[in-house]
């Protein structure tokens, strides 16, 4: 005797676990993890169907099947062990919260675009998280090391995956976090990063001002405003209030392949934690700002335009919008130059992020309250701005032990 097929309302046939009730909605149901049976509901079979008038608009049932399957397996999976470091990361950024808020997109992003750059393909990410050793972690880290990747971005990964790891021990998938002490055995140093002394940052601009004037722009605004890289990529004259003297920082411009994409591509997203901030200019960057709008007219690149936005302020040596990738290299070159010119005045390192703390330092130097210098920075804590970038020199302790001596002496 043949099996019975059930038929929808226009003559398709239904799928075990499929029907349709008398009002014409369709209804899945399933047996869970968790042994018990389960509904779900839709209006439309397939994602053709057309929602019936005056009914709200959901996914498909199919659609909703295939989803529940997908979860089913991957349940299935971690309940039985089966789970790989891939499968666990991408249960990770997916259910990872922050303060009981989900991550940002943007977040999410860069950590997908980091695991997948180096683990994603490699024989540690197809392992089962049960037979992951602290062994196979620091065998990651020699091989990253290998290929000339920085301490602190090994660092970065060490975070990643120890995160990983603890959601894995707290959903009770494994017992012990691999990547405890890994760092232990891997050679290197967590350098910090360090502000240009006063000296070596007026020399810098002295020498660029000179022999590179679109370079220099770049490190008066960067240095003055303190803005992210990305910040000042997406800077437009539109956020520039000459009249007031103040810079609107609302935006960013991003250069990244993103997620369900297949190419890099520019994009504008909000400023990080989504807060706008006014900068007020100092004589130096606005005096820098008034040269260039008088020349904006001339030199405006009417077809370029991101996610709306035109007008942009600053471009790379190419013409074409800035990157933090490409703009390094710019600072690097310009590093190198100075640094055959003056030989016995040599700077170690020029990234954006030390032009940022070397602005942040030098206004810490001249007694900013540090709330205010807080709001500037964009950072949600004044620690971050005290610990991380509010860096003491031994010029900075000398100037002060002299300006403390002579405060004493007139006081006696």
């Amino acid at each position: 005797m043949s099996d019975i097929k059930r038929k929808d309302n226009r003559g398709r046939t239904l799928k075990g676990g499929e029907s349709q009730r008398s009002d014409g909605r369709y209804q899945y149901q399933y047996i869970g993890l968790d042994k018990k049976r389960h509904s779900v509901y839709s209006w439309s079979l397939l994602p053709s169907d057309k929602v019936p008038t005056g009914k709200k608009s959901d996914k498909s049932l199919r659609e909703k099947e295939k989803e529940i399957q997908k979860s089913l397996l991957e349940g299935e999976n971690i309940f039985h062990g089966n789970v790989t470091l891939d499968e666990m990361f991408d249960i990770y950024v997916k259910k990872k919260k922050h303060k009981g808020k989900p991550l940002s997109p943007n977040t999410v992003m860069n950590y997908i675009s980091m695991y997948n750059k180096y683990i994603r393909e490699s024989s540690i990410g197809k392992m089962k998280i049960q037979e992951i050793k602290k062994i196979h972690i620091v065998e990651l880290y020699v091989s990253l090391q290998d290929k000339g990747l920085s301490y602190g971005t090994i660092i970065f990964y060490q975070k990643m995956l120890s995160a990983v790891f603890n959601m894995a021990i707290d959903e009770e998938f494994i017992d012990k976090n691999p990547t405890v002490r890994a760092l232990d055995q891997i050679e290197g140093c967590n350098t910090e990063k360090q502000a240009l002394t006063v000296n070596e940052q007026e020399a810098l601009l002295k020498y660029a001002q000179k022999y590179h004037p679109t370079m220099y722009r770049k490190l008066v605004f960067l240095v003055d405003s303190m803005c992210r890289v990305s910040e000042f990529a997406g800077i437009t004259w539109n956020d520039i209030n000459m009249k007031e003297r103040i810079i609107s920082i609302n935006h960013q411009l991003q250069y990244k392949k993103y997620v369900g994409e297949d190419c890099t591509r520019f994009r504008i997203i909000p400023t990080k934690g989504r807060n706008v901030r006014y900068i007020p200019m100092t004589d130096r960057l606005y005096k820098v700002l008034k040269e260039m709008r008088k020349s904006y007219f001339i030199t405006r690149k009417e077809d370029i335009e991101v996610d709306n936005v035109t007008d942009f302020i600053f471009f790379s040596e190419y013409g074409s919008l800035i990157c933090a990738g490409t703009f390094r290299s710019e600072l690097l070159r310009l590093k190198d130059s100075y640094n055959s010119k003056y030989p016995k005045n040599k700077i170690g390192y020029l990234t954006p992020h030390i032009l940022r703390h070397t602005g942040c330092t030098r206004n810490a130097e001249n007694g900013m309250d540090m709330k205010v210098l807080q709001y500037l920075m964009g950072h949600k804590s004044s620690k971050v701005t005290n610990e991380v970038y509010n860096h003491i020199t031994e010029e900075r302790v000398m100037e002060e032990m002299l300006k403390t001596a002579k405060n004493q002496q007139k006081q006696a």
